[in-house]
């Protein structure tokens, strides 16, 4: 009888400490199955059958639904180019360019999922083909809580928030993985106090 008590103590520490540490690597890590380039992370085959059991996980608790590979890809953010926690009190300037791609968005998500939105339900999005940009196809998204000139994207509230890229039809995914993805910065301007 001993013998069963002490089995089903250490399958239920094991069972536990699994729980844990699964829930860990899908909610706390970032990268885990991912390409990373700068503070954006990449995960090009979690539609396909090359991916890997954390990547698919994470799409699932996410309730993402990933591009194909022929689609495009999807790249995201959570903290800016020094490592720090993207926060909705503070303005970011997202500038550069992006890797060549028919069209892409760029959208802010709270940390439960959903797309930020202002008092009067302003989405917090843009598209490639309405941004102002420099003679090099550069650009400048300005990233606060109040009207920018130029780009700009809100980001009313308080808490954490994430960035999502999506590059449509992008020649960047191959079969062997991401070929240098150029990425735009993103830098911390100020925060409220």
């Amino acid at each position: 009888m001993r013998i069963i008590i002490n089995a089903a103590i250490v399958l239920f520490i094991g069972l536990l400490l699994g729980g844990i540490s699964a829930n860990f690597a899908l909610q706390r890590t970032h990268g885990i199955g991912a390409v990373n380039t700068g503070p954006w992370s990449a995960w090009p085959f979690v539609g396909g059958a090359q991916v890997d059991p954390y990547t698919s996980a994470k799409a699932t608790s996410d309730g993402t639904i990933p591009l194909g590979a022929a689609e495009g890809l999807a790249f995201e953010a959570i903290n800016d180019q020094d490592g720090k926690r993207l926060s909705k009190e503070c303005n970011y300037e997202v500038a550069g360019q992006t890797s060549s791609a028919r069209l892409w968005t760029l959208s802010a998500y709270d940390d439960a999922g959903n797309l930020v939105v202002n008092d009067a339900a302003q989405k917090s999005a843009l598209y490639s083909g309405n941004l102002v940009r420099y003679p090099d196809s550069s650009f400048v998204i300005k990233i606060s809580s109040t009207p920018r000139s130029g780009n700009w994207m809100i980001t009313k509230g308080s808490g954490d928030f994430k960035l999502i890229l999506r590059l449509y039809d992008t020649p960047i995914t191959s079969n062997s993985g991401v070929i240098d993805p150029q990425m735009p910065r993103i830098k911390l301007i100020g925060c409220q106090e």
